[in-house]
């Protein structure tokens, strides 16, 4: 009756639909044409824009040697810190200027400063870049106040002898049309979007149909293929001798526990070698992020990853797994099981949640999660979070199987089990996620009280035994079942003498949850915060802090008191009492990993996906017993903070922690550049 009535208040017939599709399609090719090709009319047809050509003879350049004979210039270092290129007697408006070189590198940077009838002398002035791979990179636009006379065109930071060649420079040369199939596709879809949530039937239906699903499959492949992209064209700094996946490989095949990497002789004499400052500035020789122990250097990061899949694959193939393939294949394969997690979870808990709800918070579970910097920058320290999560996920796709269903096989719950206790292996915080499996454990027990030994020991046998494994890897290492290796780091910091404070707290879950982003009008558009405080005291914050509320701002729904409170007049006390308990696992495994680690944006991945689920379930119950007016008010602002979710974890992809797609591939990161920065 509610799906007759929402269709009822909805325009949502089929011809009207594909009416507004077209209108629709209409549209974007309007805003691709006129809007992002605007440069393609800079100066067609204007009189005011004279053109004109500078061959390199033409140009006034100082600061290299010039042969003008083969068009090159190269840099002489003895003749000052630049090359100046200057065009002079230009005396007419400037449009666009067009740059046919041929330069060394894929990427040259230069500063242009220039005159017009606003500013007599060179007083201001912008800055571009030349790119061998990006056509568009060619021209520059220009803004100028009246006619122009002279144009310089600064050239810095080169190295002595570089040699690049100029064949013309032209002035106002027009643009040409570059139609983007991947601009307008964005630019349809959105637009699509924003009116399907509010018109169309399809995205208001409570009983969903074989094309909801395929919607939501293609919105989960565009995520993951878009992360493929991502990885093919950004990480290219292959280094096999790693201590993960080489030493540690070498350790364990050859039956011993400690890496064999020699220990000097400086380090041993330390009487605190965990101390970072007196390595540094004494310079002493040691291996970074390695365990050292009774002078043995031992790895901290998670076993069960090596012991899978690395330590087979030497003995099978003879040749060393990489780490960021790794990282790319598994952390792939998760998003798309907790996609599928969050659907099952959402279409269980909240059967009359609008498919536009479910769609918009895949969006947003996906943005959270940090994907696109995974994709980016796979480097080993990702392996036992990524490992971890897919472990974590399995272990959920199995209990959630056994739940839903008729809770009759024993073999689901060992199954879930199995996996659940591998994440630990992987990364020891994992452990919080098994929290909560205890609700669900006591309710069952409850109900099938004749069954429960045989469900318990399902449960724990795995446990057991992968704990007992587990205990003794460490044990035999460090003489501790519960130490993995991480008191004894040579890292940034001291955390055999470091002390944790609940004084800490405030401070870390500023910089990890909340502490705004910066936005800036300079690709790619969005940075993290400085990581600025005042603490008297010492914790490790990252070179990339991306705050999870920050990022996510719809998770704040959690704190909603309304969203609670709808939550419990529609589901029984053991609905509710899961949800609460869901969401303080959520916000305890981020604590922990705050106080105990530091703030990084990877550790925030292993929080995200519960606190955002969490959030989603709360929404999409609320909404699901409002009127069509508060429904289409409420999915309206979900598509907007799903919108500014996915454009930040984008652009923090692009970006990177460590600029592997500025660096390895220049043509890719300014190809989409310049599909963003349309106007340059």
């Amino acid at each position: 009756m509610k799906n007759y009535m929402i269709n009822k208040l909805v325009p949502g017939s089929k011809h009207r639909n594909l009416t507004a599709i077209m209108i629709i399609l209409a549209v974007s090719l309007f805003i691709e044409i006129v809007i992002c090709n605007a440069n393609a009319f800079r100066v067609k047809n204007n009189g005011q824009y004279e053109q004109k050509t500078y061959g390199i003879a033409d140009l006034g350049i100082s600061g290299a040697d010039v042969n003008i004979n083969d068009n090159e210039i190269i840099y002489r270092k003895d003749y000052g810190a630049s090359v100046f290129i200057e065009l002079n007697d230009i005396d007419t408006k400037i449009g666009t200027v067009y740059m046919d070189l041929e330069i060394p590198d894929p990427v040259l940077k230069y500063v242009v400063a220039y005159t017009d009838e606003a500013n007599e002398s060179y007083y201001r002035s912008f800055e571009r870049e030349f790119v061998s791979g990006v056509y568009k990179t060619k021209w520059f636009t220009c803004h100028l106040n009246g006619k122009s006379n002279c144009l310089i065109i600064r050239l810095d930071n080169l190295e002595d002898g570089y040699t690049f060649r100029i064949n013309q420079i032209q002035i106002n040369k027009p643009v040409p049309m570059d139609i983007s199939m991947v601009r307008l596709a964005v630019i349809f879809a959105l637009i699509l979007l924003i009116y399907g949530l509010r018109r169309m039937a399809f995205f208001r239906a409570s009983v969903k149909t074989r094309y909801h699903n395929m919607l939501l499959c293609l919105v989960s492949f565009v995520f993951v293929l878009t992360a493929i992209v991502f990885y093919n064209n950004s990480y290219s700094k292959v280094n096999l001798q790693l201590m993960y996946n080489v030493d540690l490989v070498d350790a364990l095949i050859n039956g011993q526990l400690n890496l064999d990497i020699d220990v000097s002789d400086e380090l041993k004499a330390l009487s605190n070698p965990y101390d970072t400052s007196v390595r540094e500035t004494q310079g002493v020789e040691y291996s970074w992020d390695t365990a050292y122990y009774n002078g043995k250097y031992y790895c901290y990061f998670g076993v069960i990853p090596i012991a899978l899949f690395f330590v087979p694959y030497k003995l099978l193939t003879g040749t060393y797994l990489q780490c960021n393939i790794v990282v790319i294949i598994t952390y792939c394969l998760y998003i798309f099981l907790l996609d599928f997690l969050f659907i099952k979870i959402i279409r269980h808990c909240v059967p009359k949640a609008l498919f536009g709800i479910e769609l918009l918070g895949m969006i947003l579970l996906n943005s959270a999660v940090h994907l696109f910097l995974y994709a980016a920058e796979p480097t080993f320290y990702l392996v036992p979070y990524s490992v971890g999560l897919l472990f974590i996920a399995i272990g959920f796709f199995f209990f959630t199987t056994w739940y839903f269903g008729k809770r009759t096989n024993a073999f689901l719950i060992f199954m879930g089990a199995v996996f659940l206790a591998l994440a630990v292996g992987c990364r020891p915080p994992l452990l919080v996620y098994t929290f909560i499996i205890i609700p669900f454990g006591i309710k069952v027990i409850k109900e099938k009280k004749k069954d429960c030994i045989r469900d318990v020991v399902a449960l724990m046998l795995p446990y057991i035994v992968i704990g007992g494994i587990l205990a003794a890897y460490n044990y035999l290492r460090f003489e501790n079942i519960m130490e993995f290796g991480t008191t004894y780091q040579l890292t940034a910091q001291d955390e055999v003498h470091n002390t944790h404070t609940l004084y800490e707290v405030p401070t870390l879950l500023w910089l990890g949850l909340f502490q705004p982003l910066n936005f800036k009008a300079v690709f790619p558009f969005v940075a993290p915060g400085e990581p600025v405080y005042n603490f008297a005291g010492s914790f490790y914050t990252g070179n990339l802090i991306i705050p999870l509320f920050s990022t996510v701002p719809f998770l704040l729904s959690i704190f909603s008191p309304m969203m609670w409170k709808s939550w419990r007049k529609n589901k029984d006390p053991f609905s509710s009492g899961t949800l609460v308990f869901a969401a303080a696992t959520g916000l305890l495994i981020t604590i922990l990993e705050f106080v105990m680690a530091g703030v990084e944006w990877r550790y925030t991945a292993e929080a995200a996906p519960l606190l955002c689920i969490v959030a989603i379930l709360l929404v999409a119950d609320f909404l699901s017993e409002r009127s069509a007016e508060i429904m289409t008010a409420g999915m309206t602002l979900i598509f907007l903070f799903a919108l500014y979710s996915f454009f930040v974890s984008l652009f923090m992809g692009i970006a990177g922690d460590q600029e592997y797609m500025l660096a390895y591939h220049p043509e890719f990161y300014y190809s989409i550049e310049r599909l963003c920065c349309f106007w340059k």
